[in-house]
């Protein structure tokens, strides 16, 4: 009797443990860091304003990608808990390639290409500029094809670096009525 009941015990026990792993990283994946207070306080100047379209569109840089990023809350993007592996982009605005690494809530946006990105954004330079002119035009943007973003990691890796809510924030779709069908795909 003793012997079952220590069994019986230490399973238990082991069941708790895989409970609360799979609950924390639930938890991390869907909660995540929220960095809004901290880009509250900053007073980050619209790339556009003053400009023309046309005069935007041929001005476009990193400072336009950054801004946009920040207008959809990228820097909410975190690493998978317990990783070191940071949420990668690659923004394609017509033939230029801009690269997009979140560090801690930093939006980090470079000339040039990523070997390995979880998501890739293309858009033009027009849509670009009338997106950050408008930030409810985003979601037409994306919606009428003109934009789009191709989620190109796993869909656990998405889920775990919290590009649901991006996706939702860009495309106005929501992707979390198929986040338990990711674990059983």
């Amino acid at each position: 009797m003793r012997g079952i009941s220590h069994g019986l015990l230490v399973g238990f026990g082991v069941v708790l443990v895989l409970v609360l792993i799979v609950a924390m990283f639930f938890y991390f994946s869907l909660a995540g860091p929220n960095y809004d207070s901290v880009y509250q306080g900053k007073n980050l100047q619209d790339p556009t304003s003053g400009l023309s379209q046309e005069q935007a569109e041929a001005r476009f840089d990193e400072s336009f990608v950054y801004y946009f990023l920040y207008s959809v809350k990228a820097y909410n993007l975190h690493n998978p808990p317990l990783s070191s592996n940071e949420p990668k982009m690659e923004f394609i605005v017509g033939d230029d390639v801009y690269n997009v690494i979140i560090d801690k809530g930093d939006i980090v946006v470079e000339k040039g290409s990523l070997d390995e990105r979880d998501a890739v954004i293309r858009t033009s330079a027009k849509e670009a500029v009338k997106m950050i002119k408008d930030i409810n035009y985003i979601k037409e943007s994306f919606g009428n094809g003109d934009s789009s973003i191709e989620l190109t990691a796993s869909k656990s890796e998405l889920f775990s670096k919290g590009y649901l809510s991006l996706y939702t924030e860009i495309t106005g779709q929501s992707l979390s009525g198929n986040v338990i069908r990711m674990y059983v795909e």
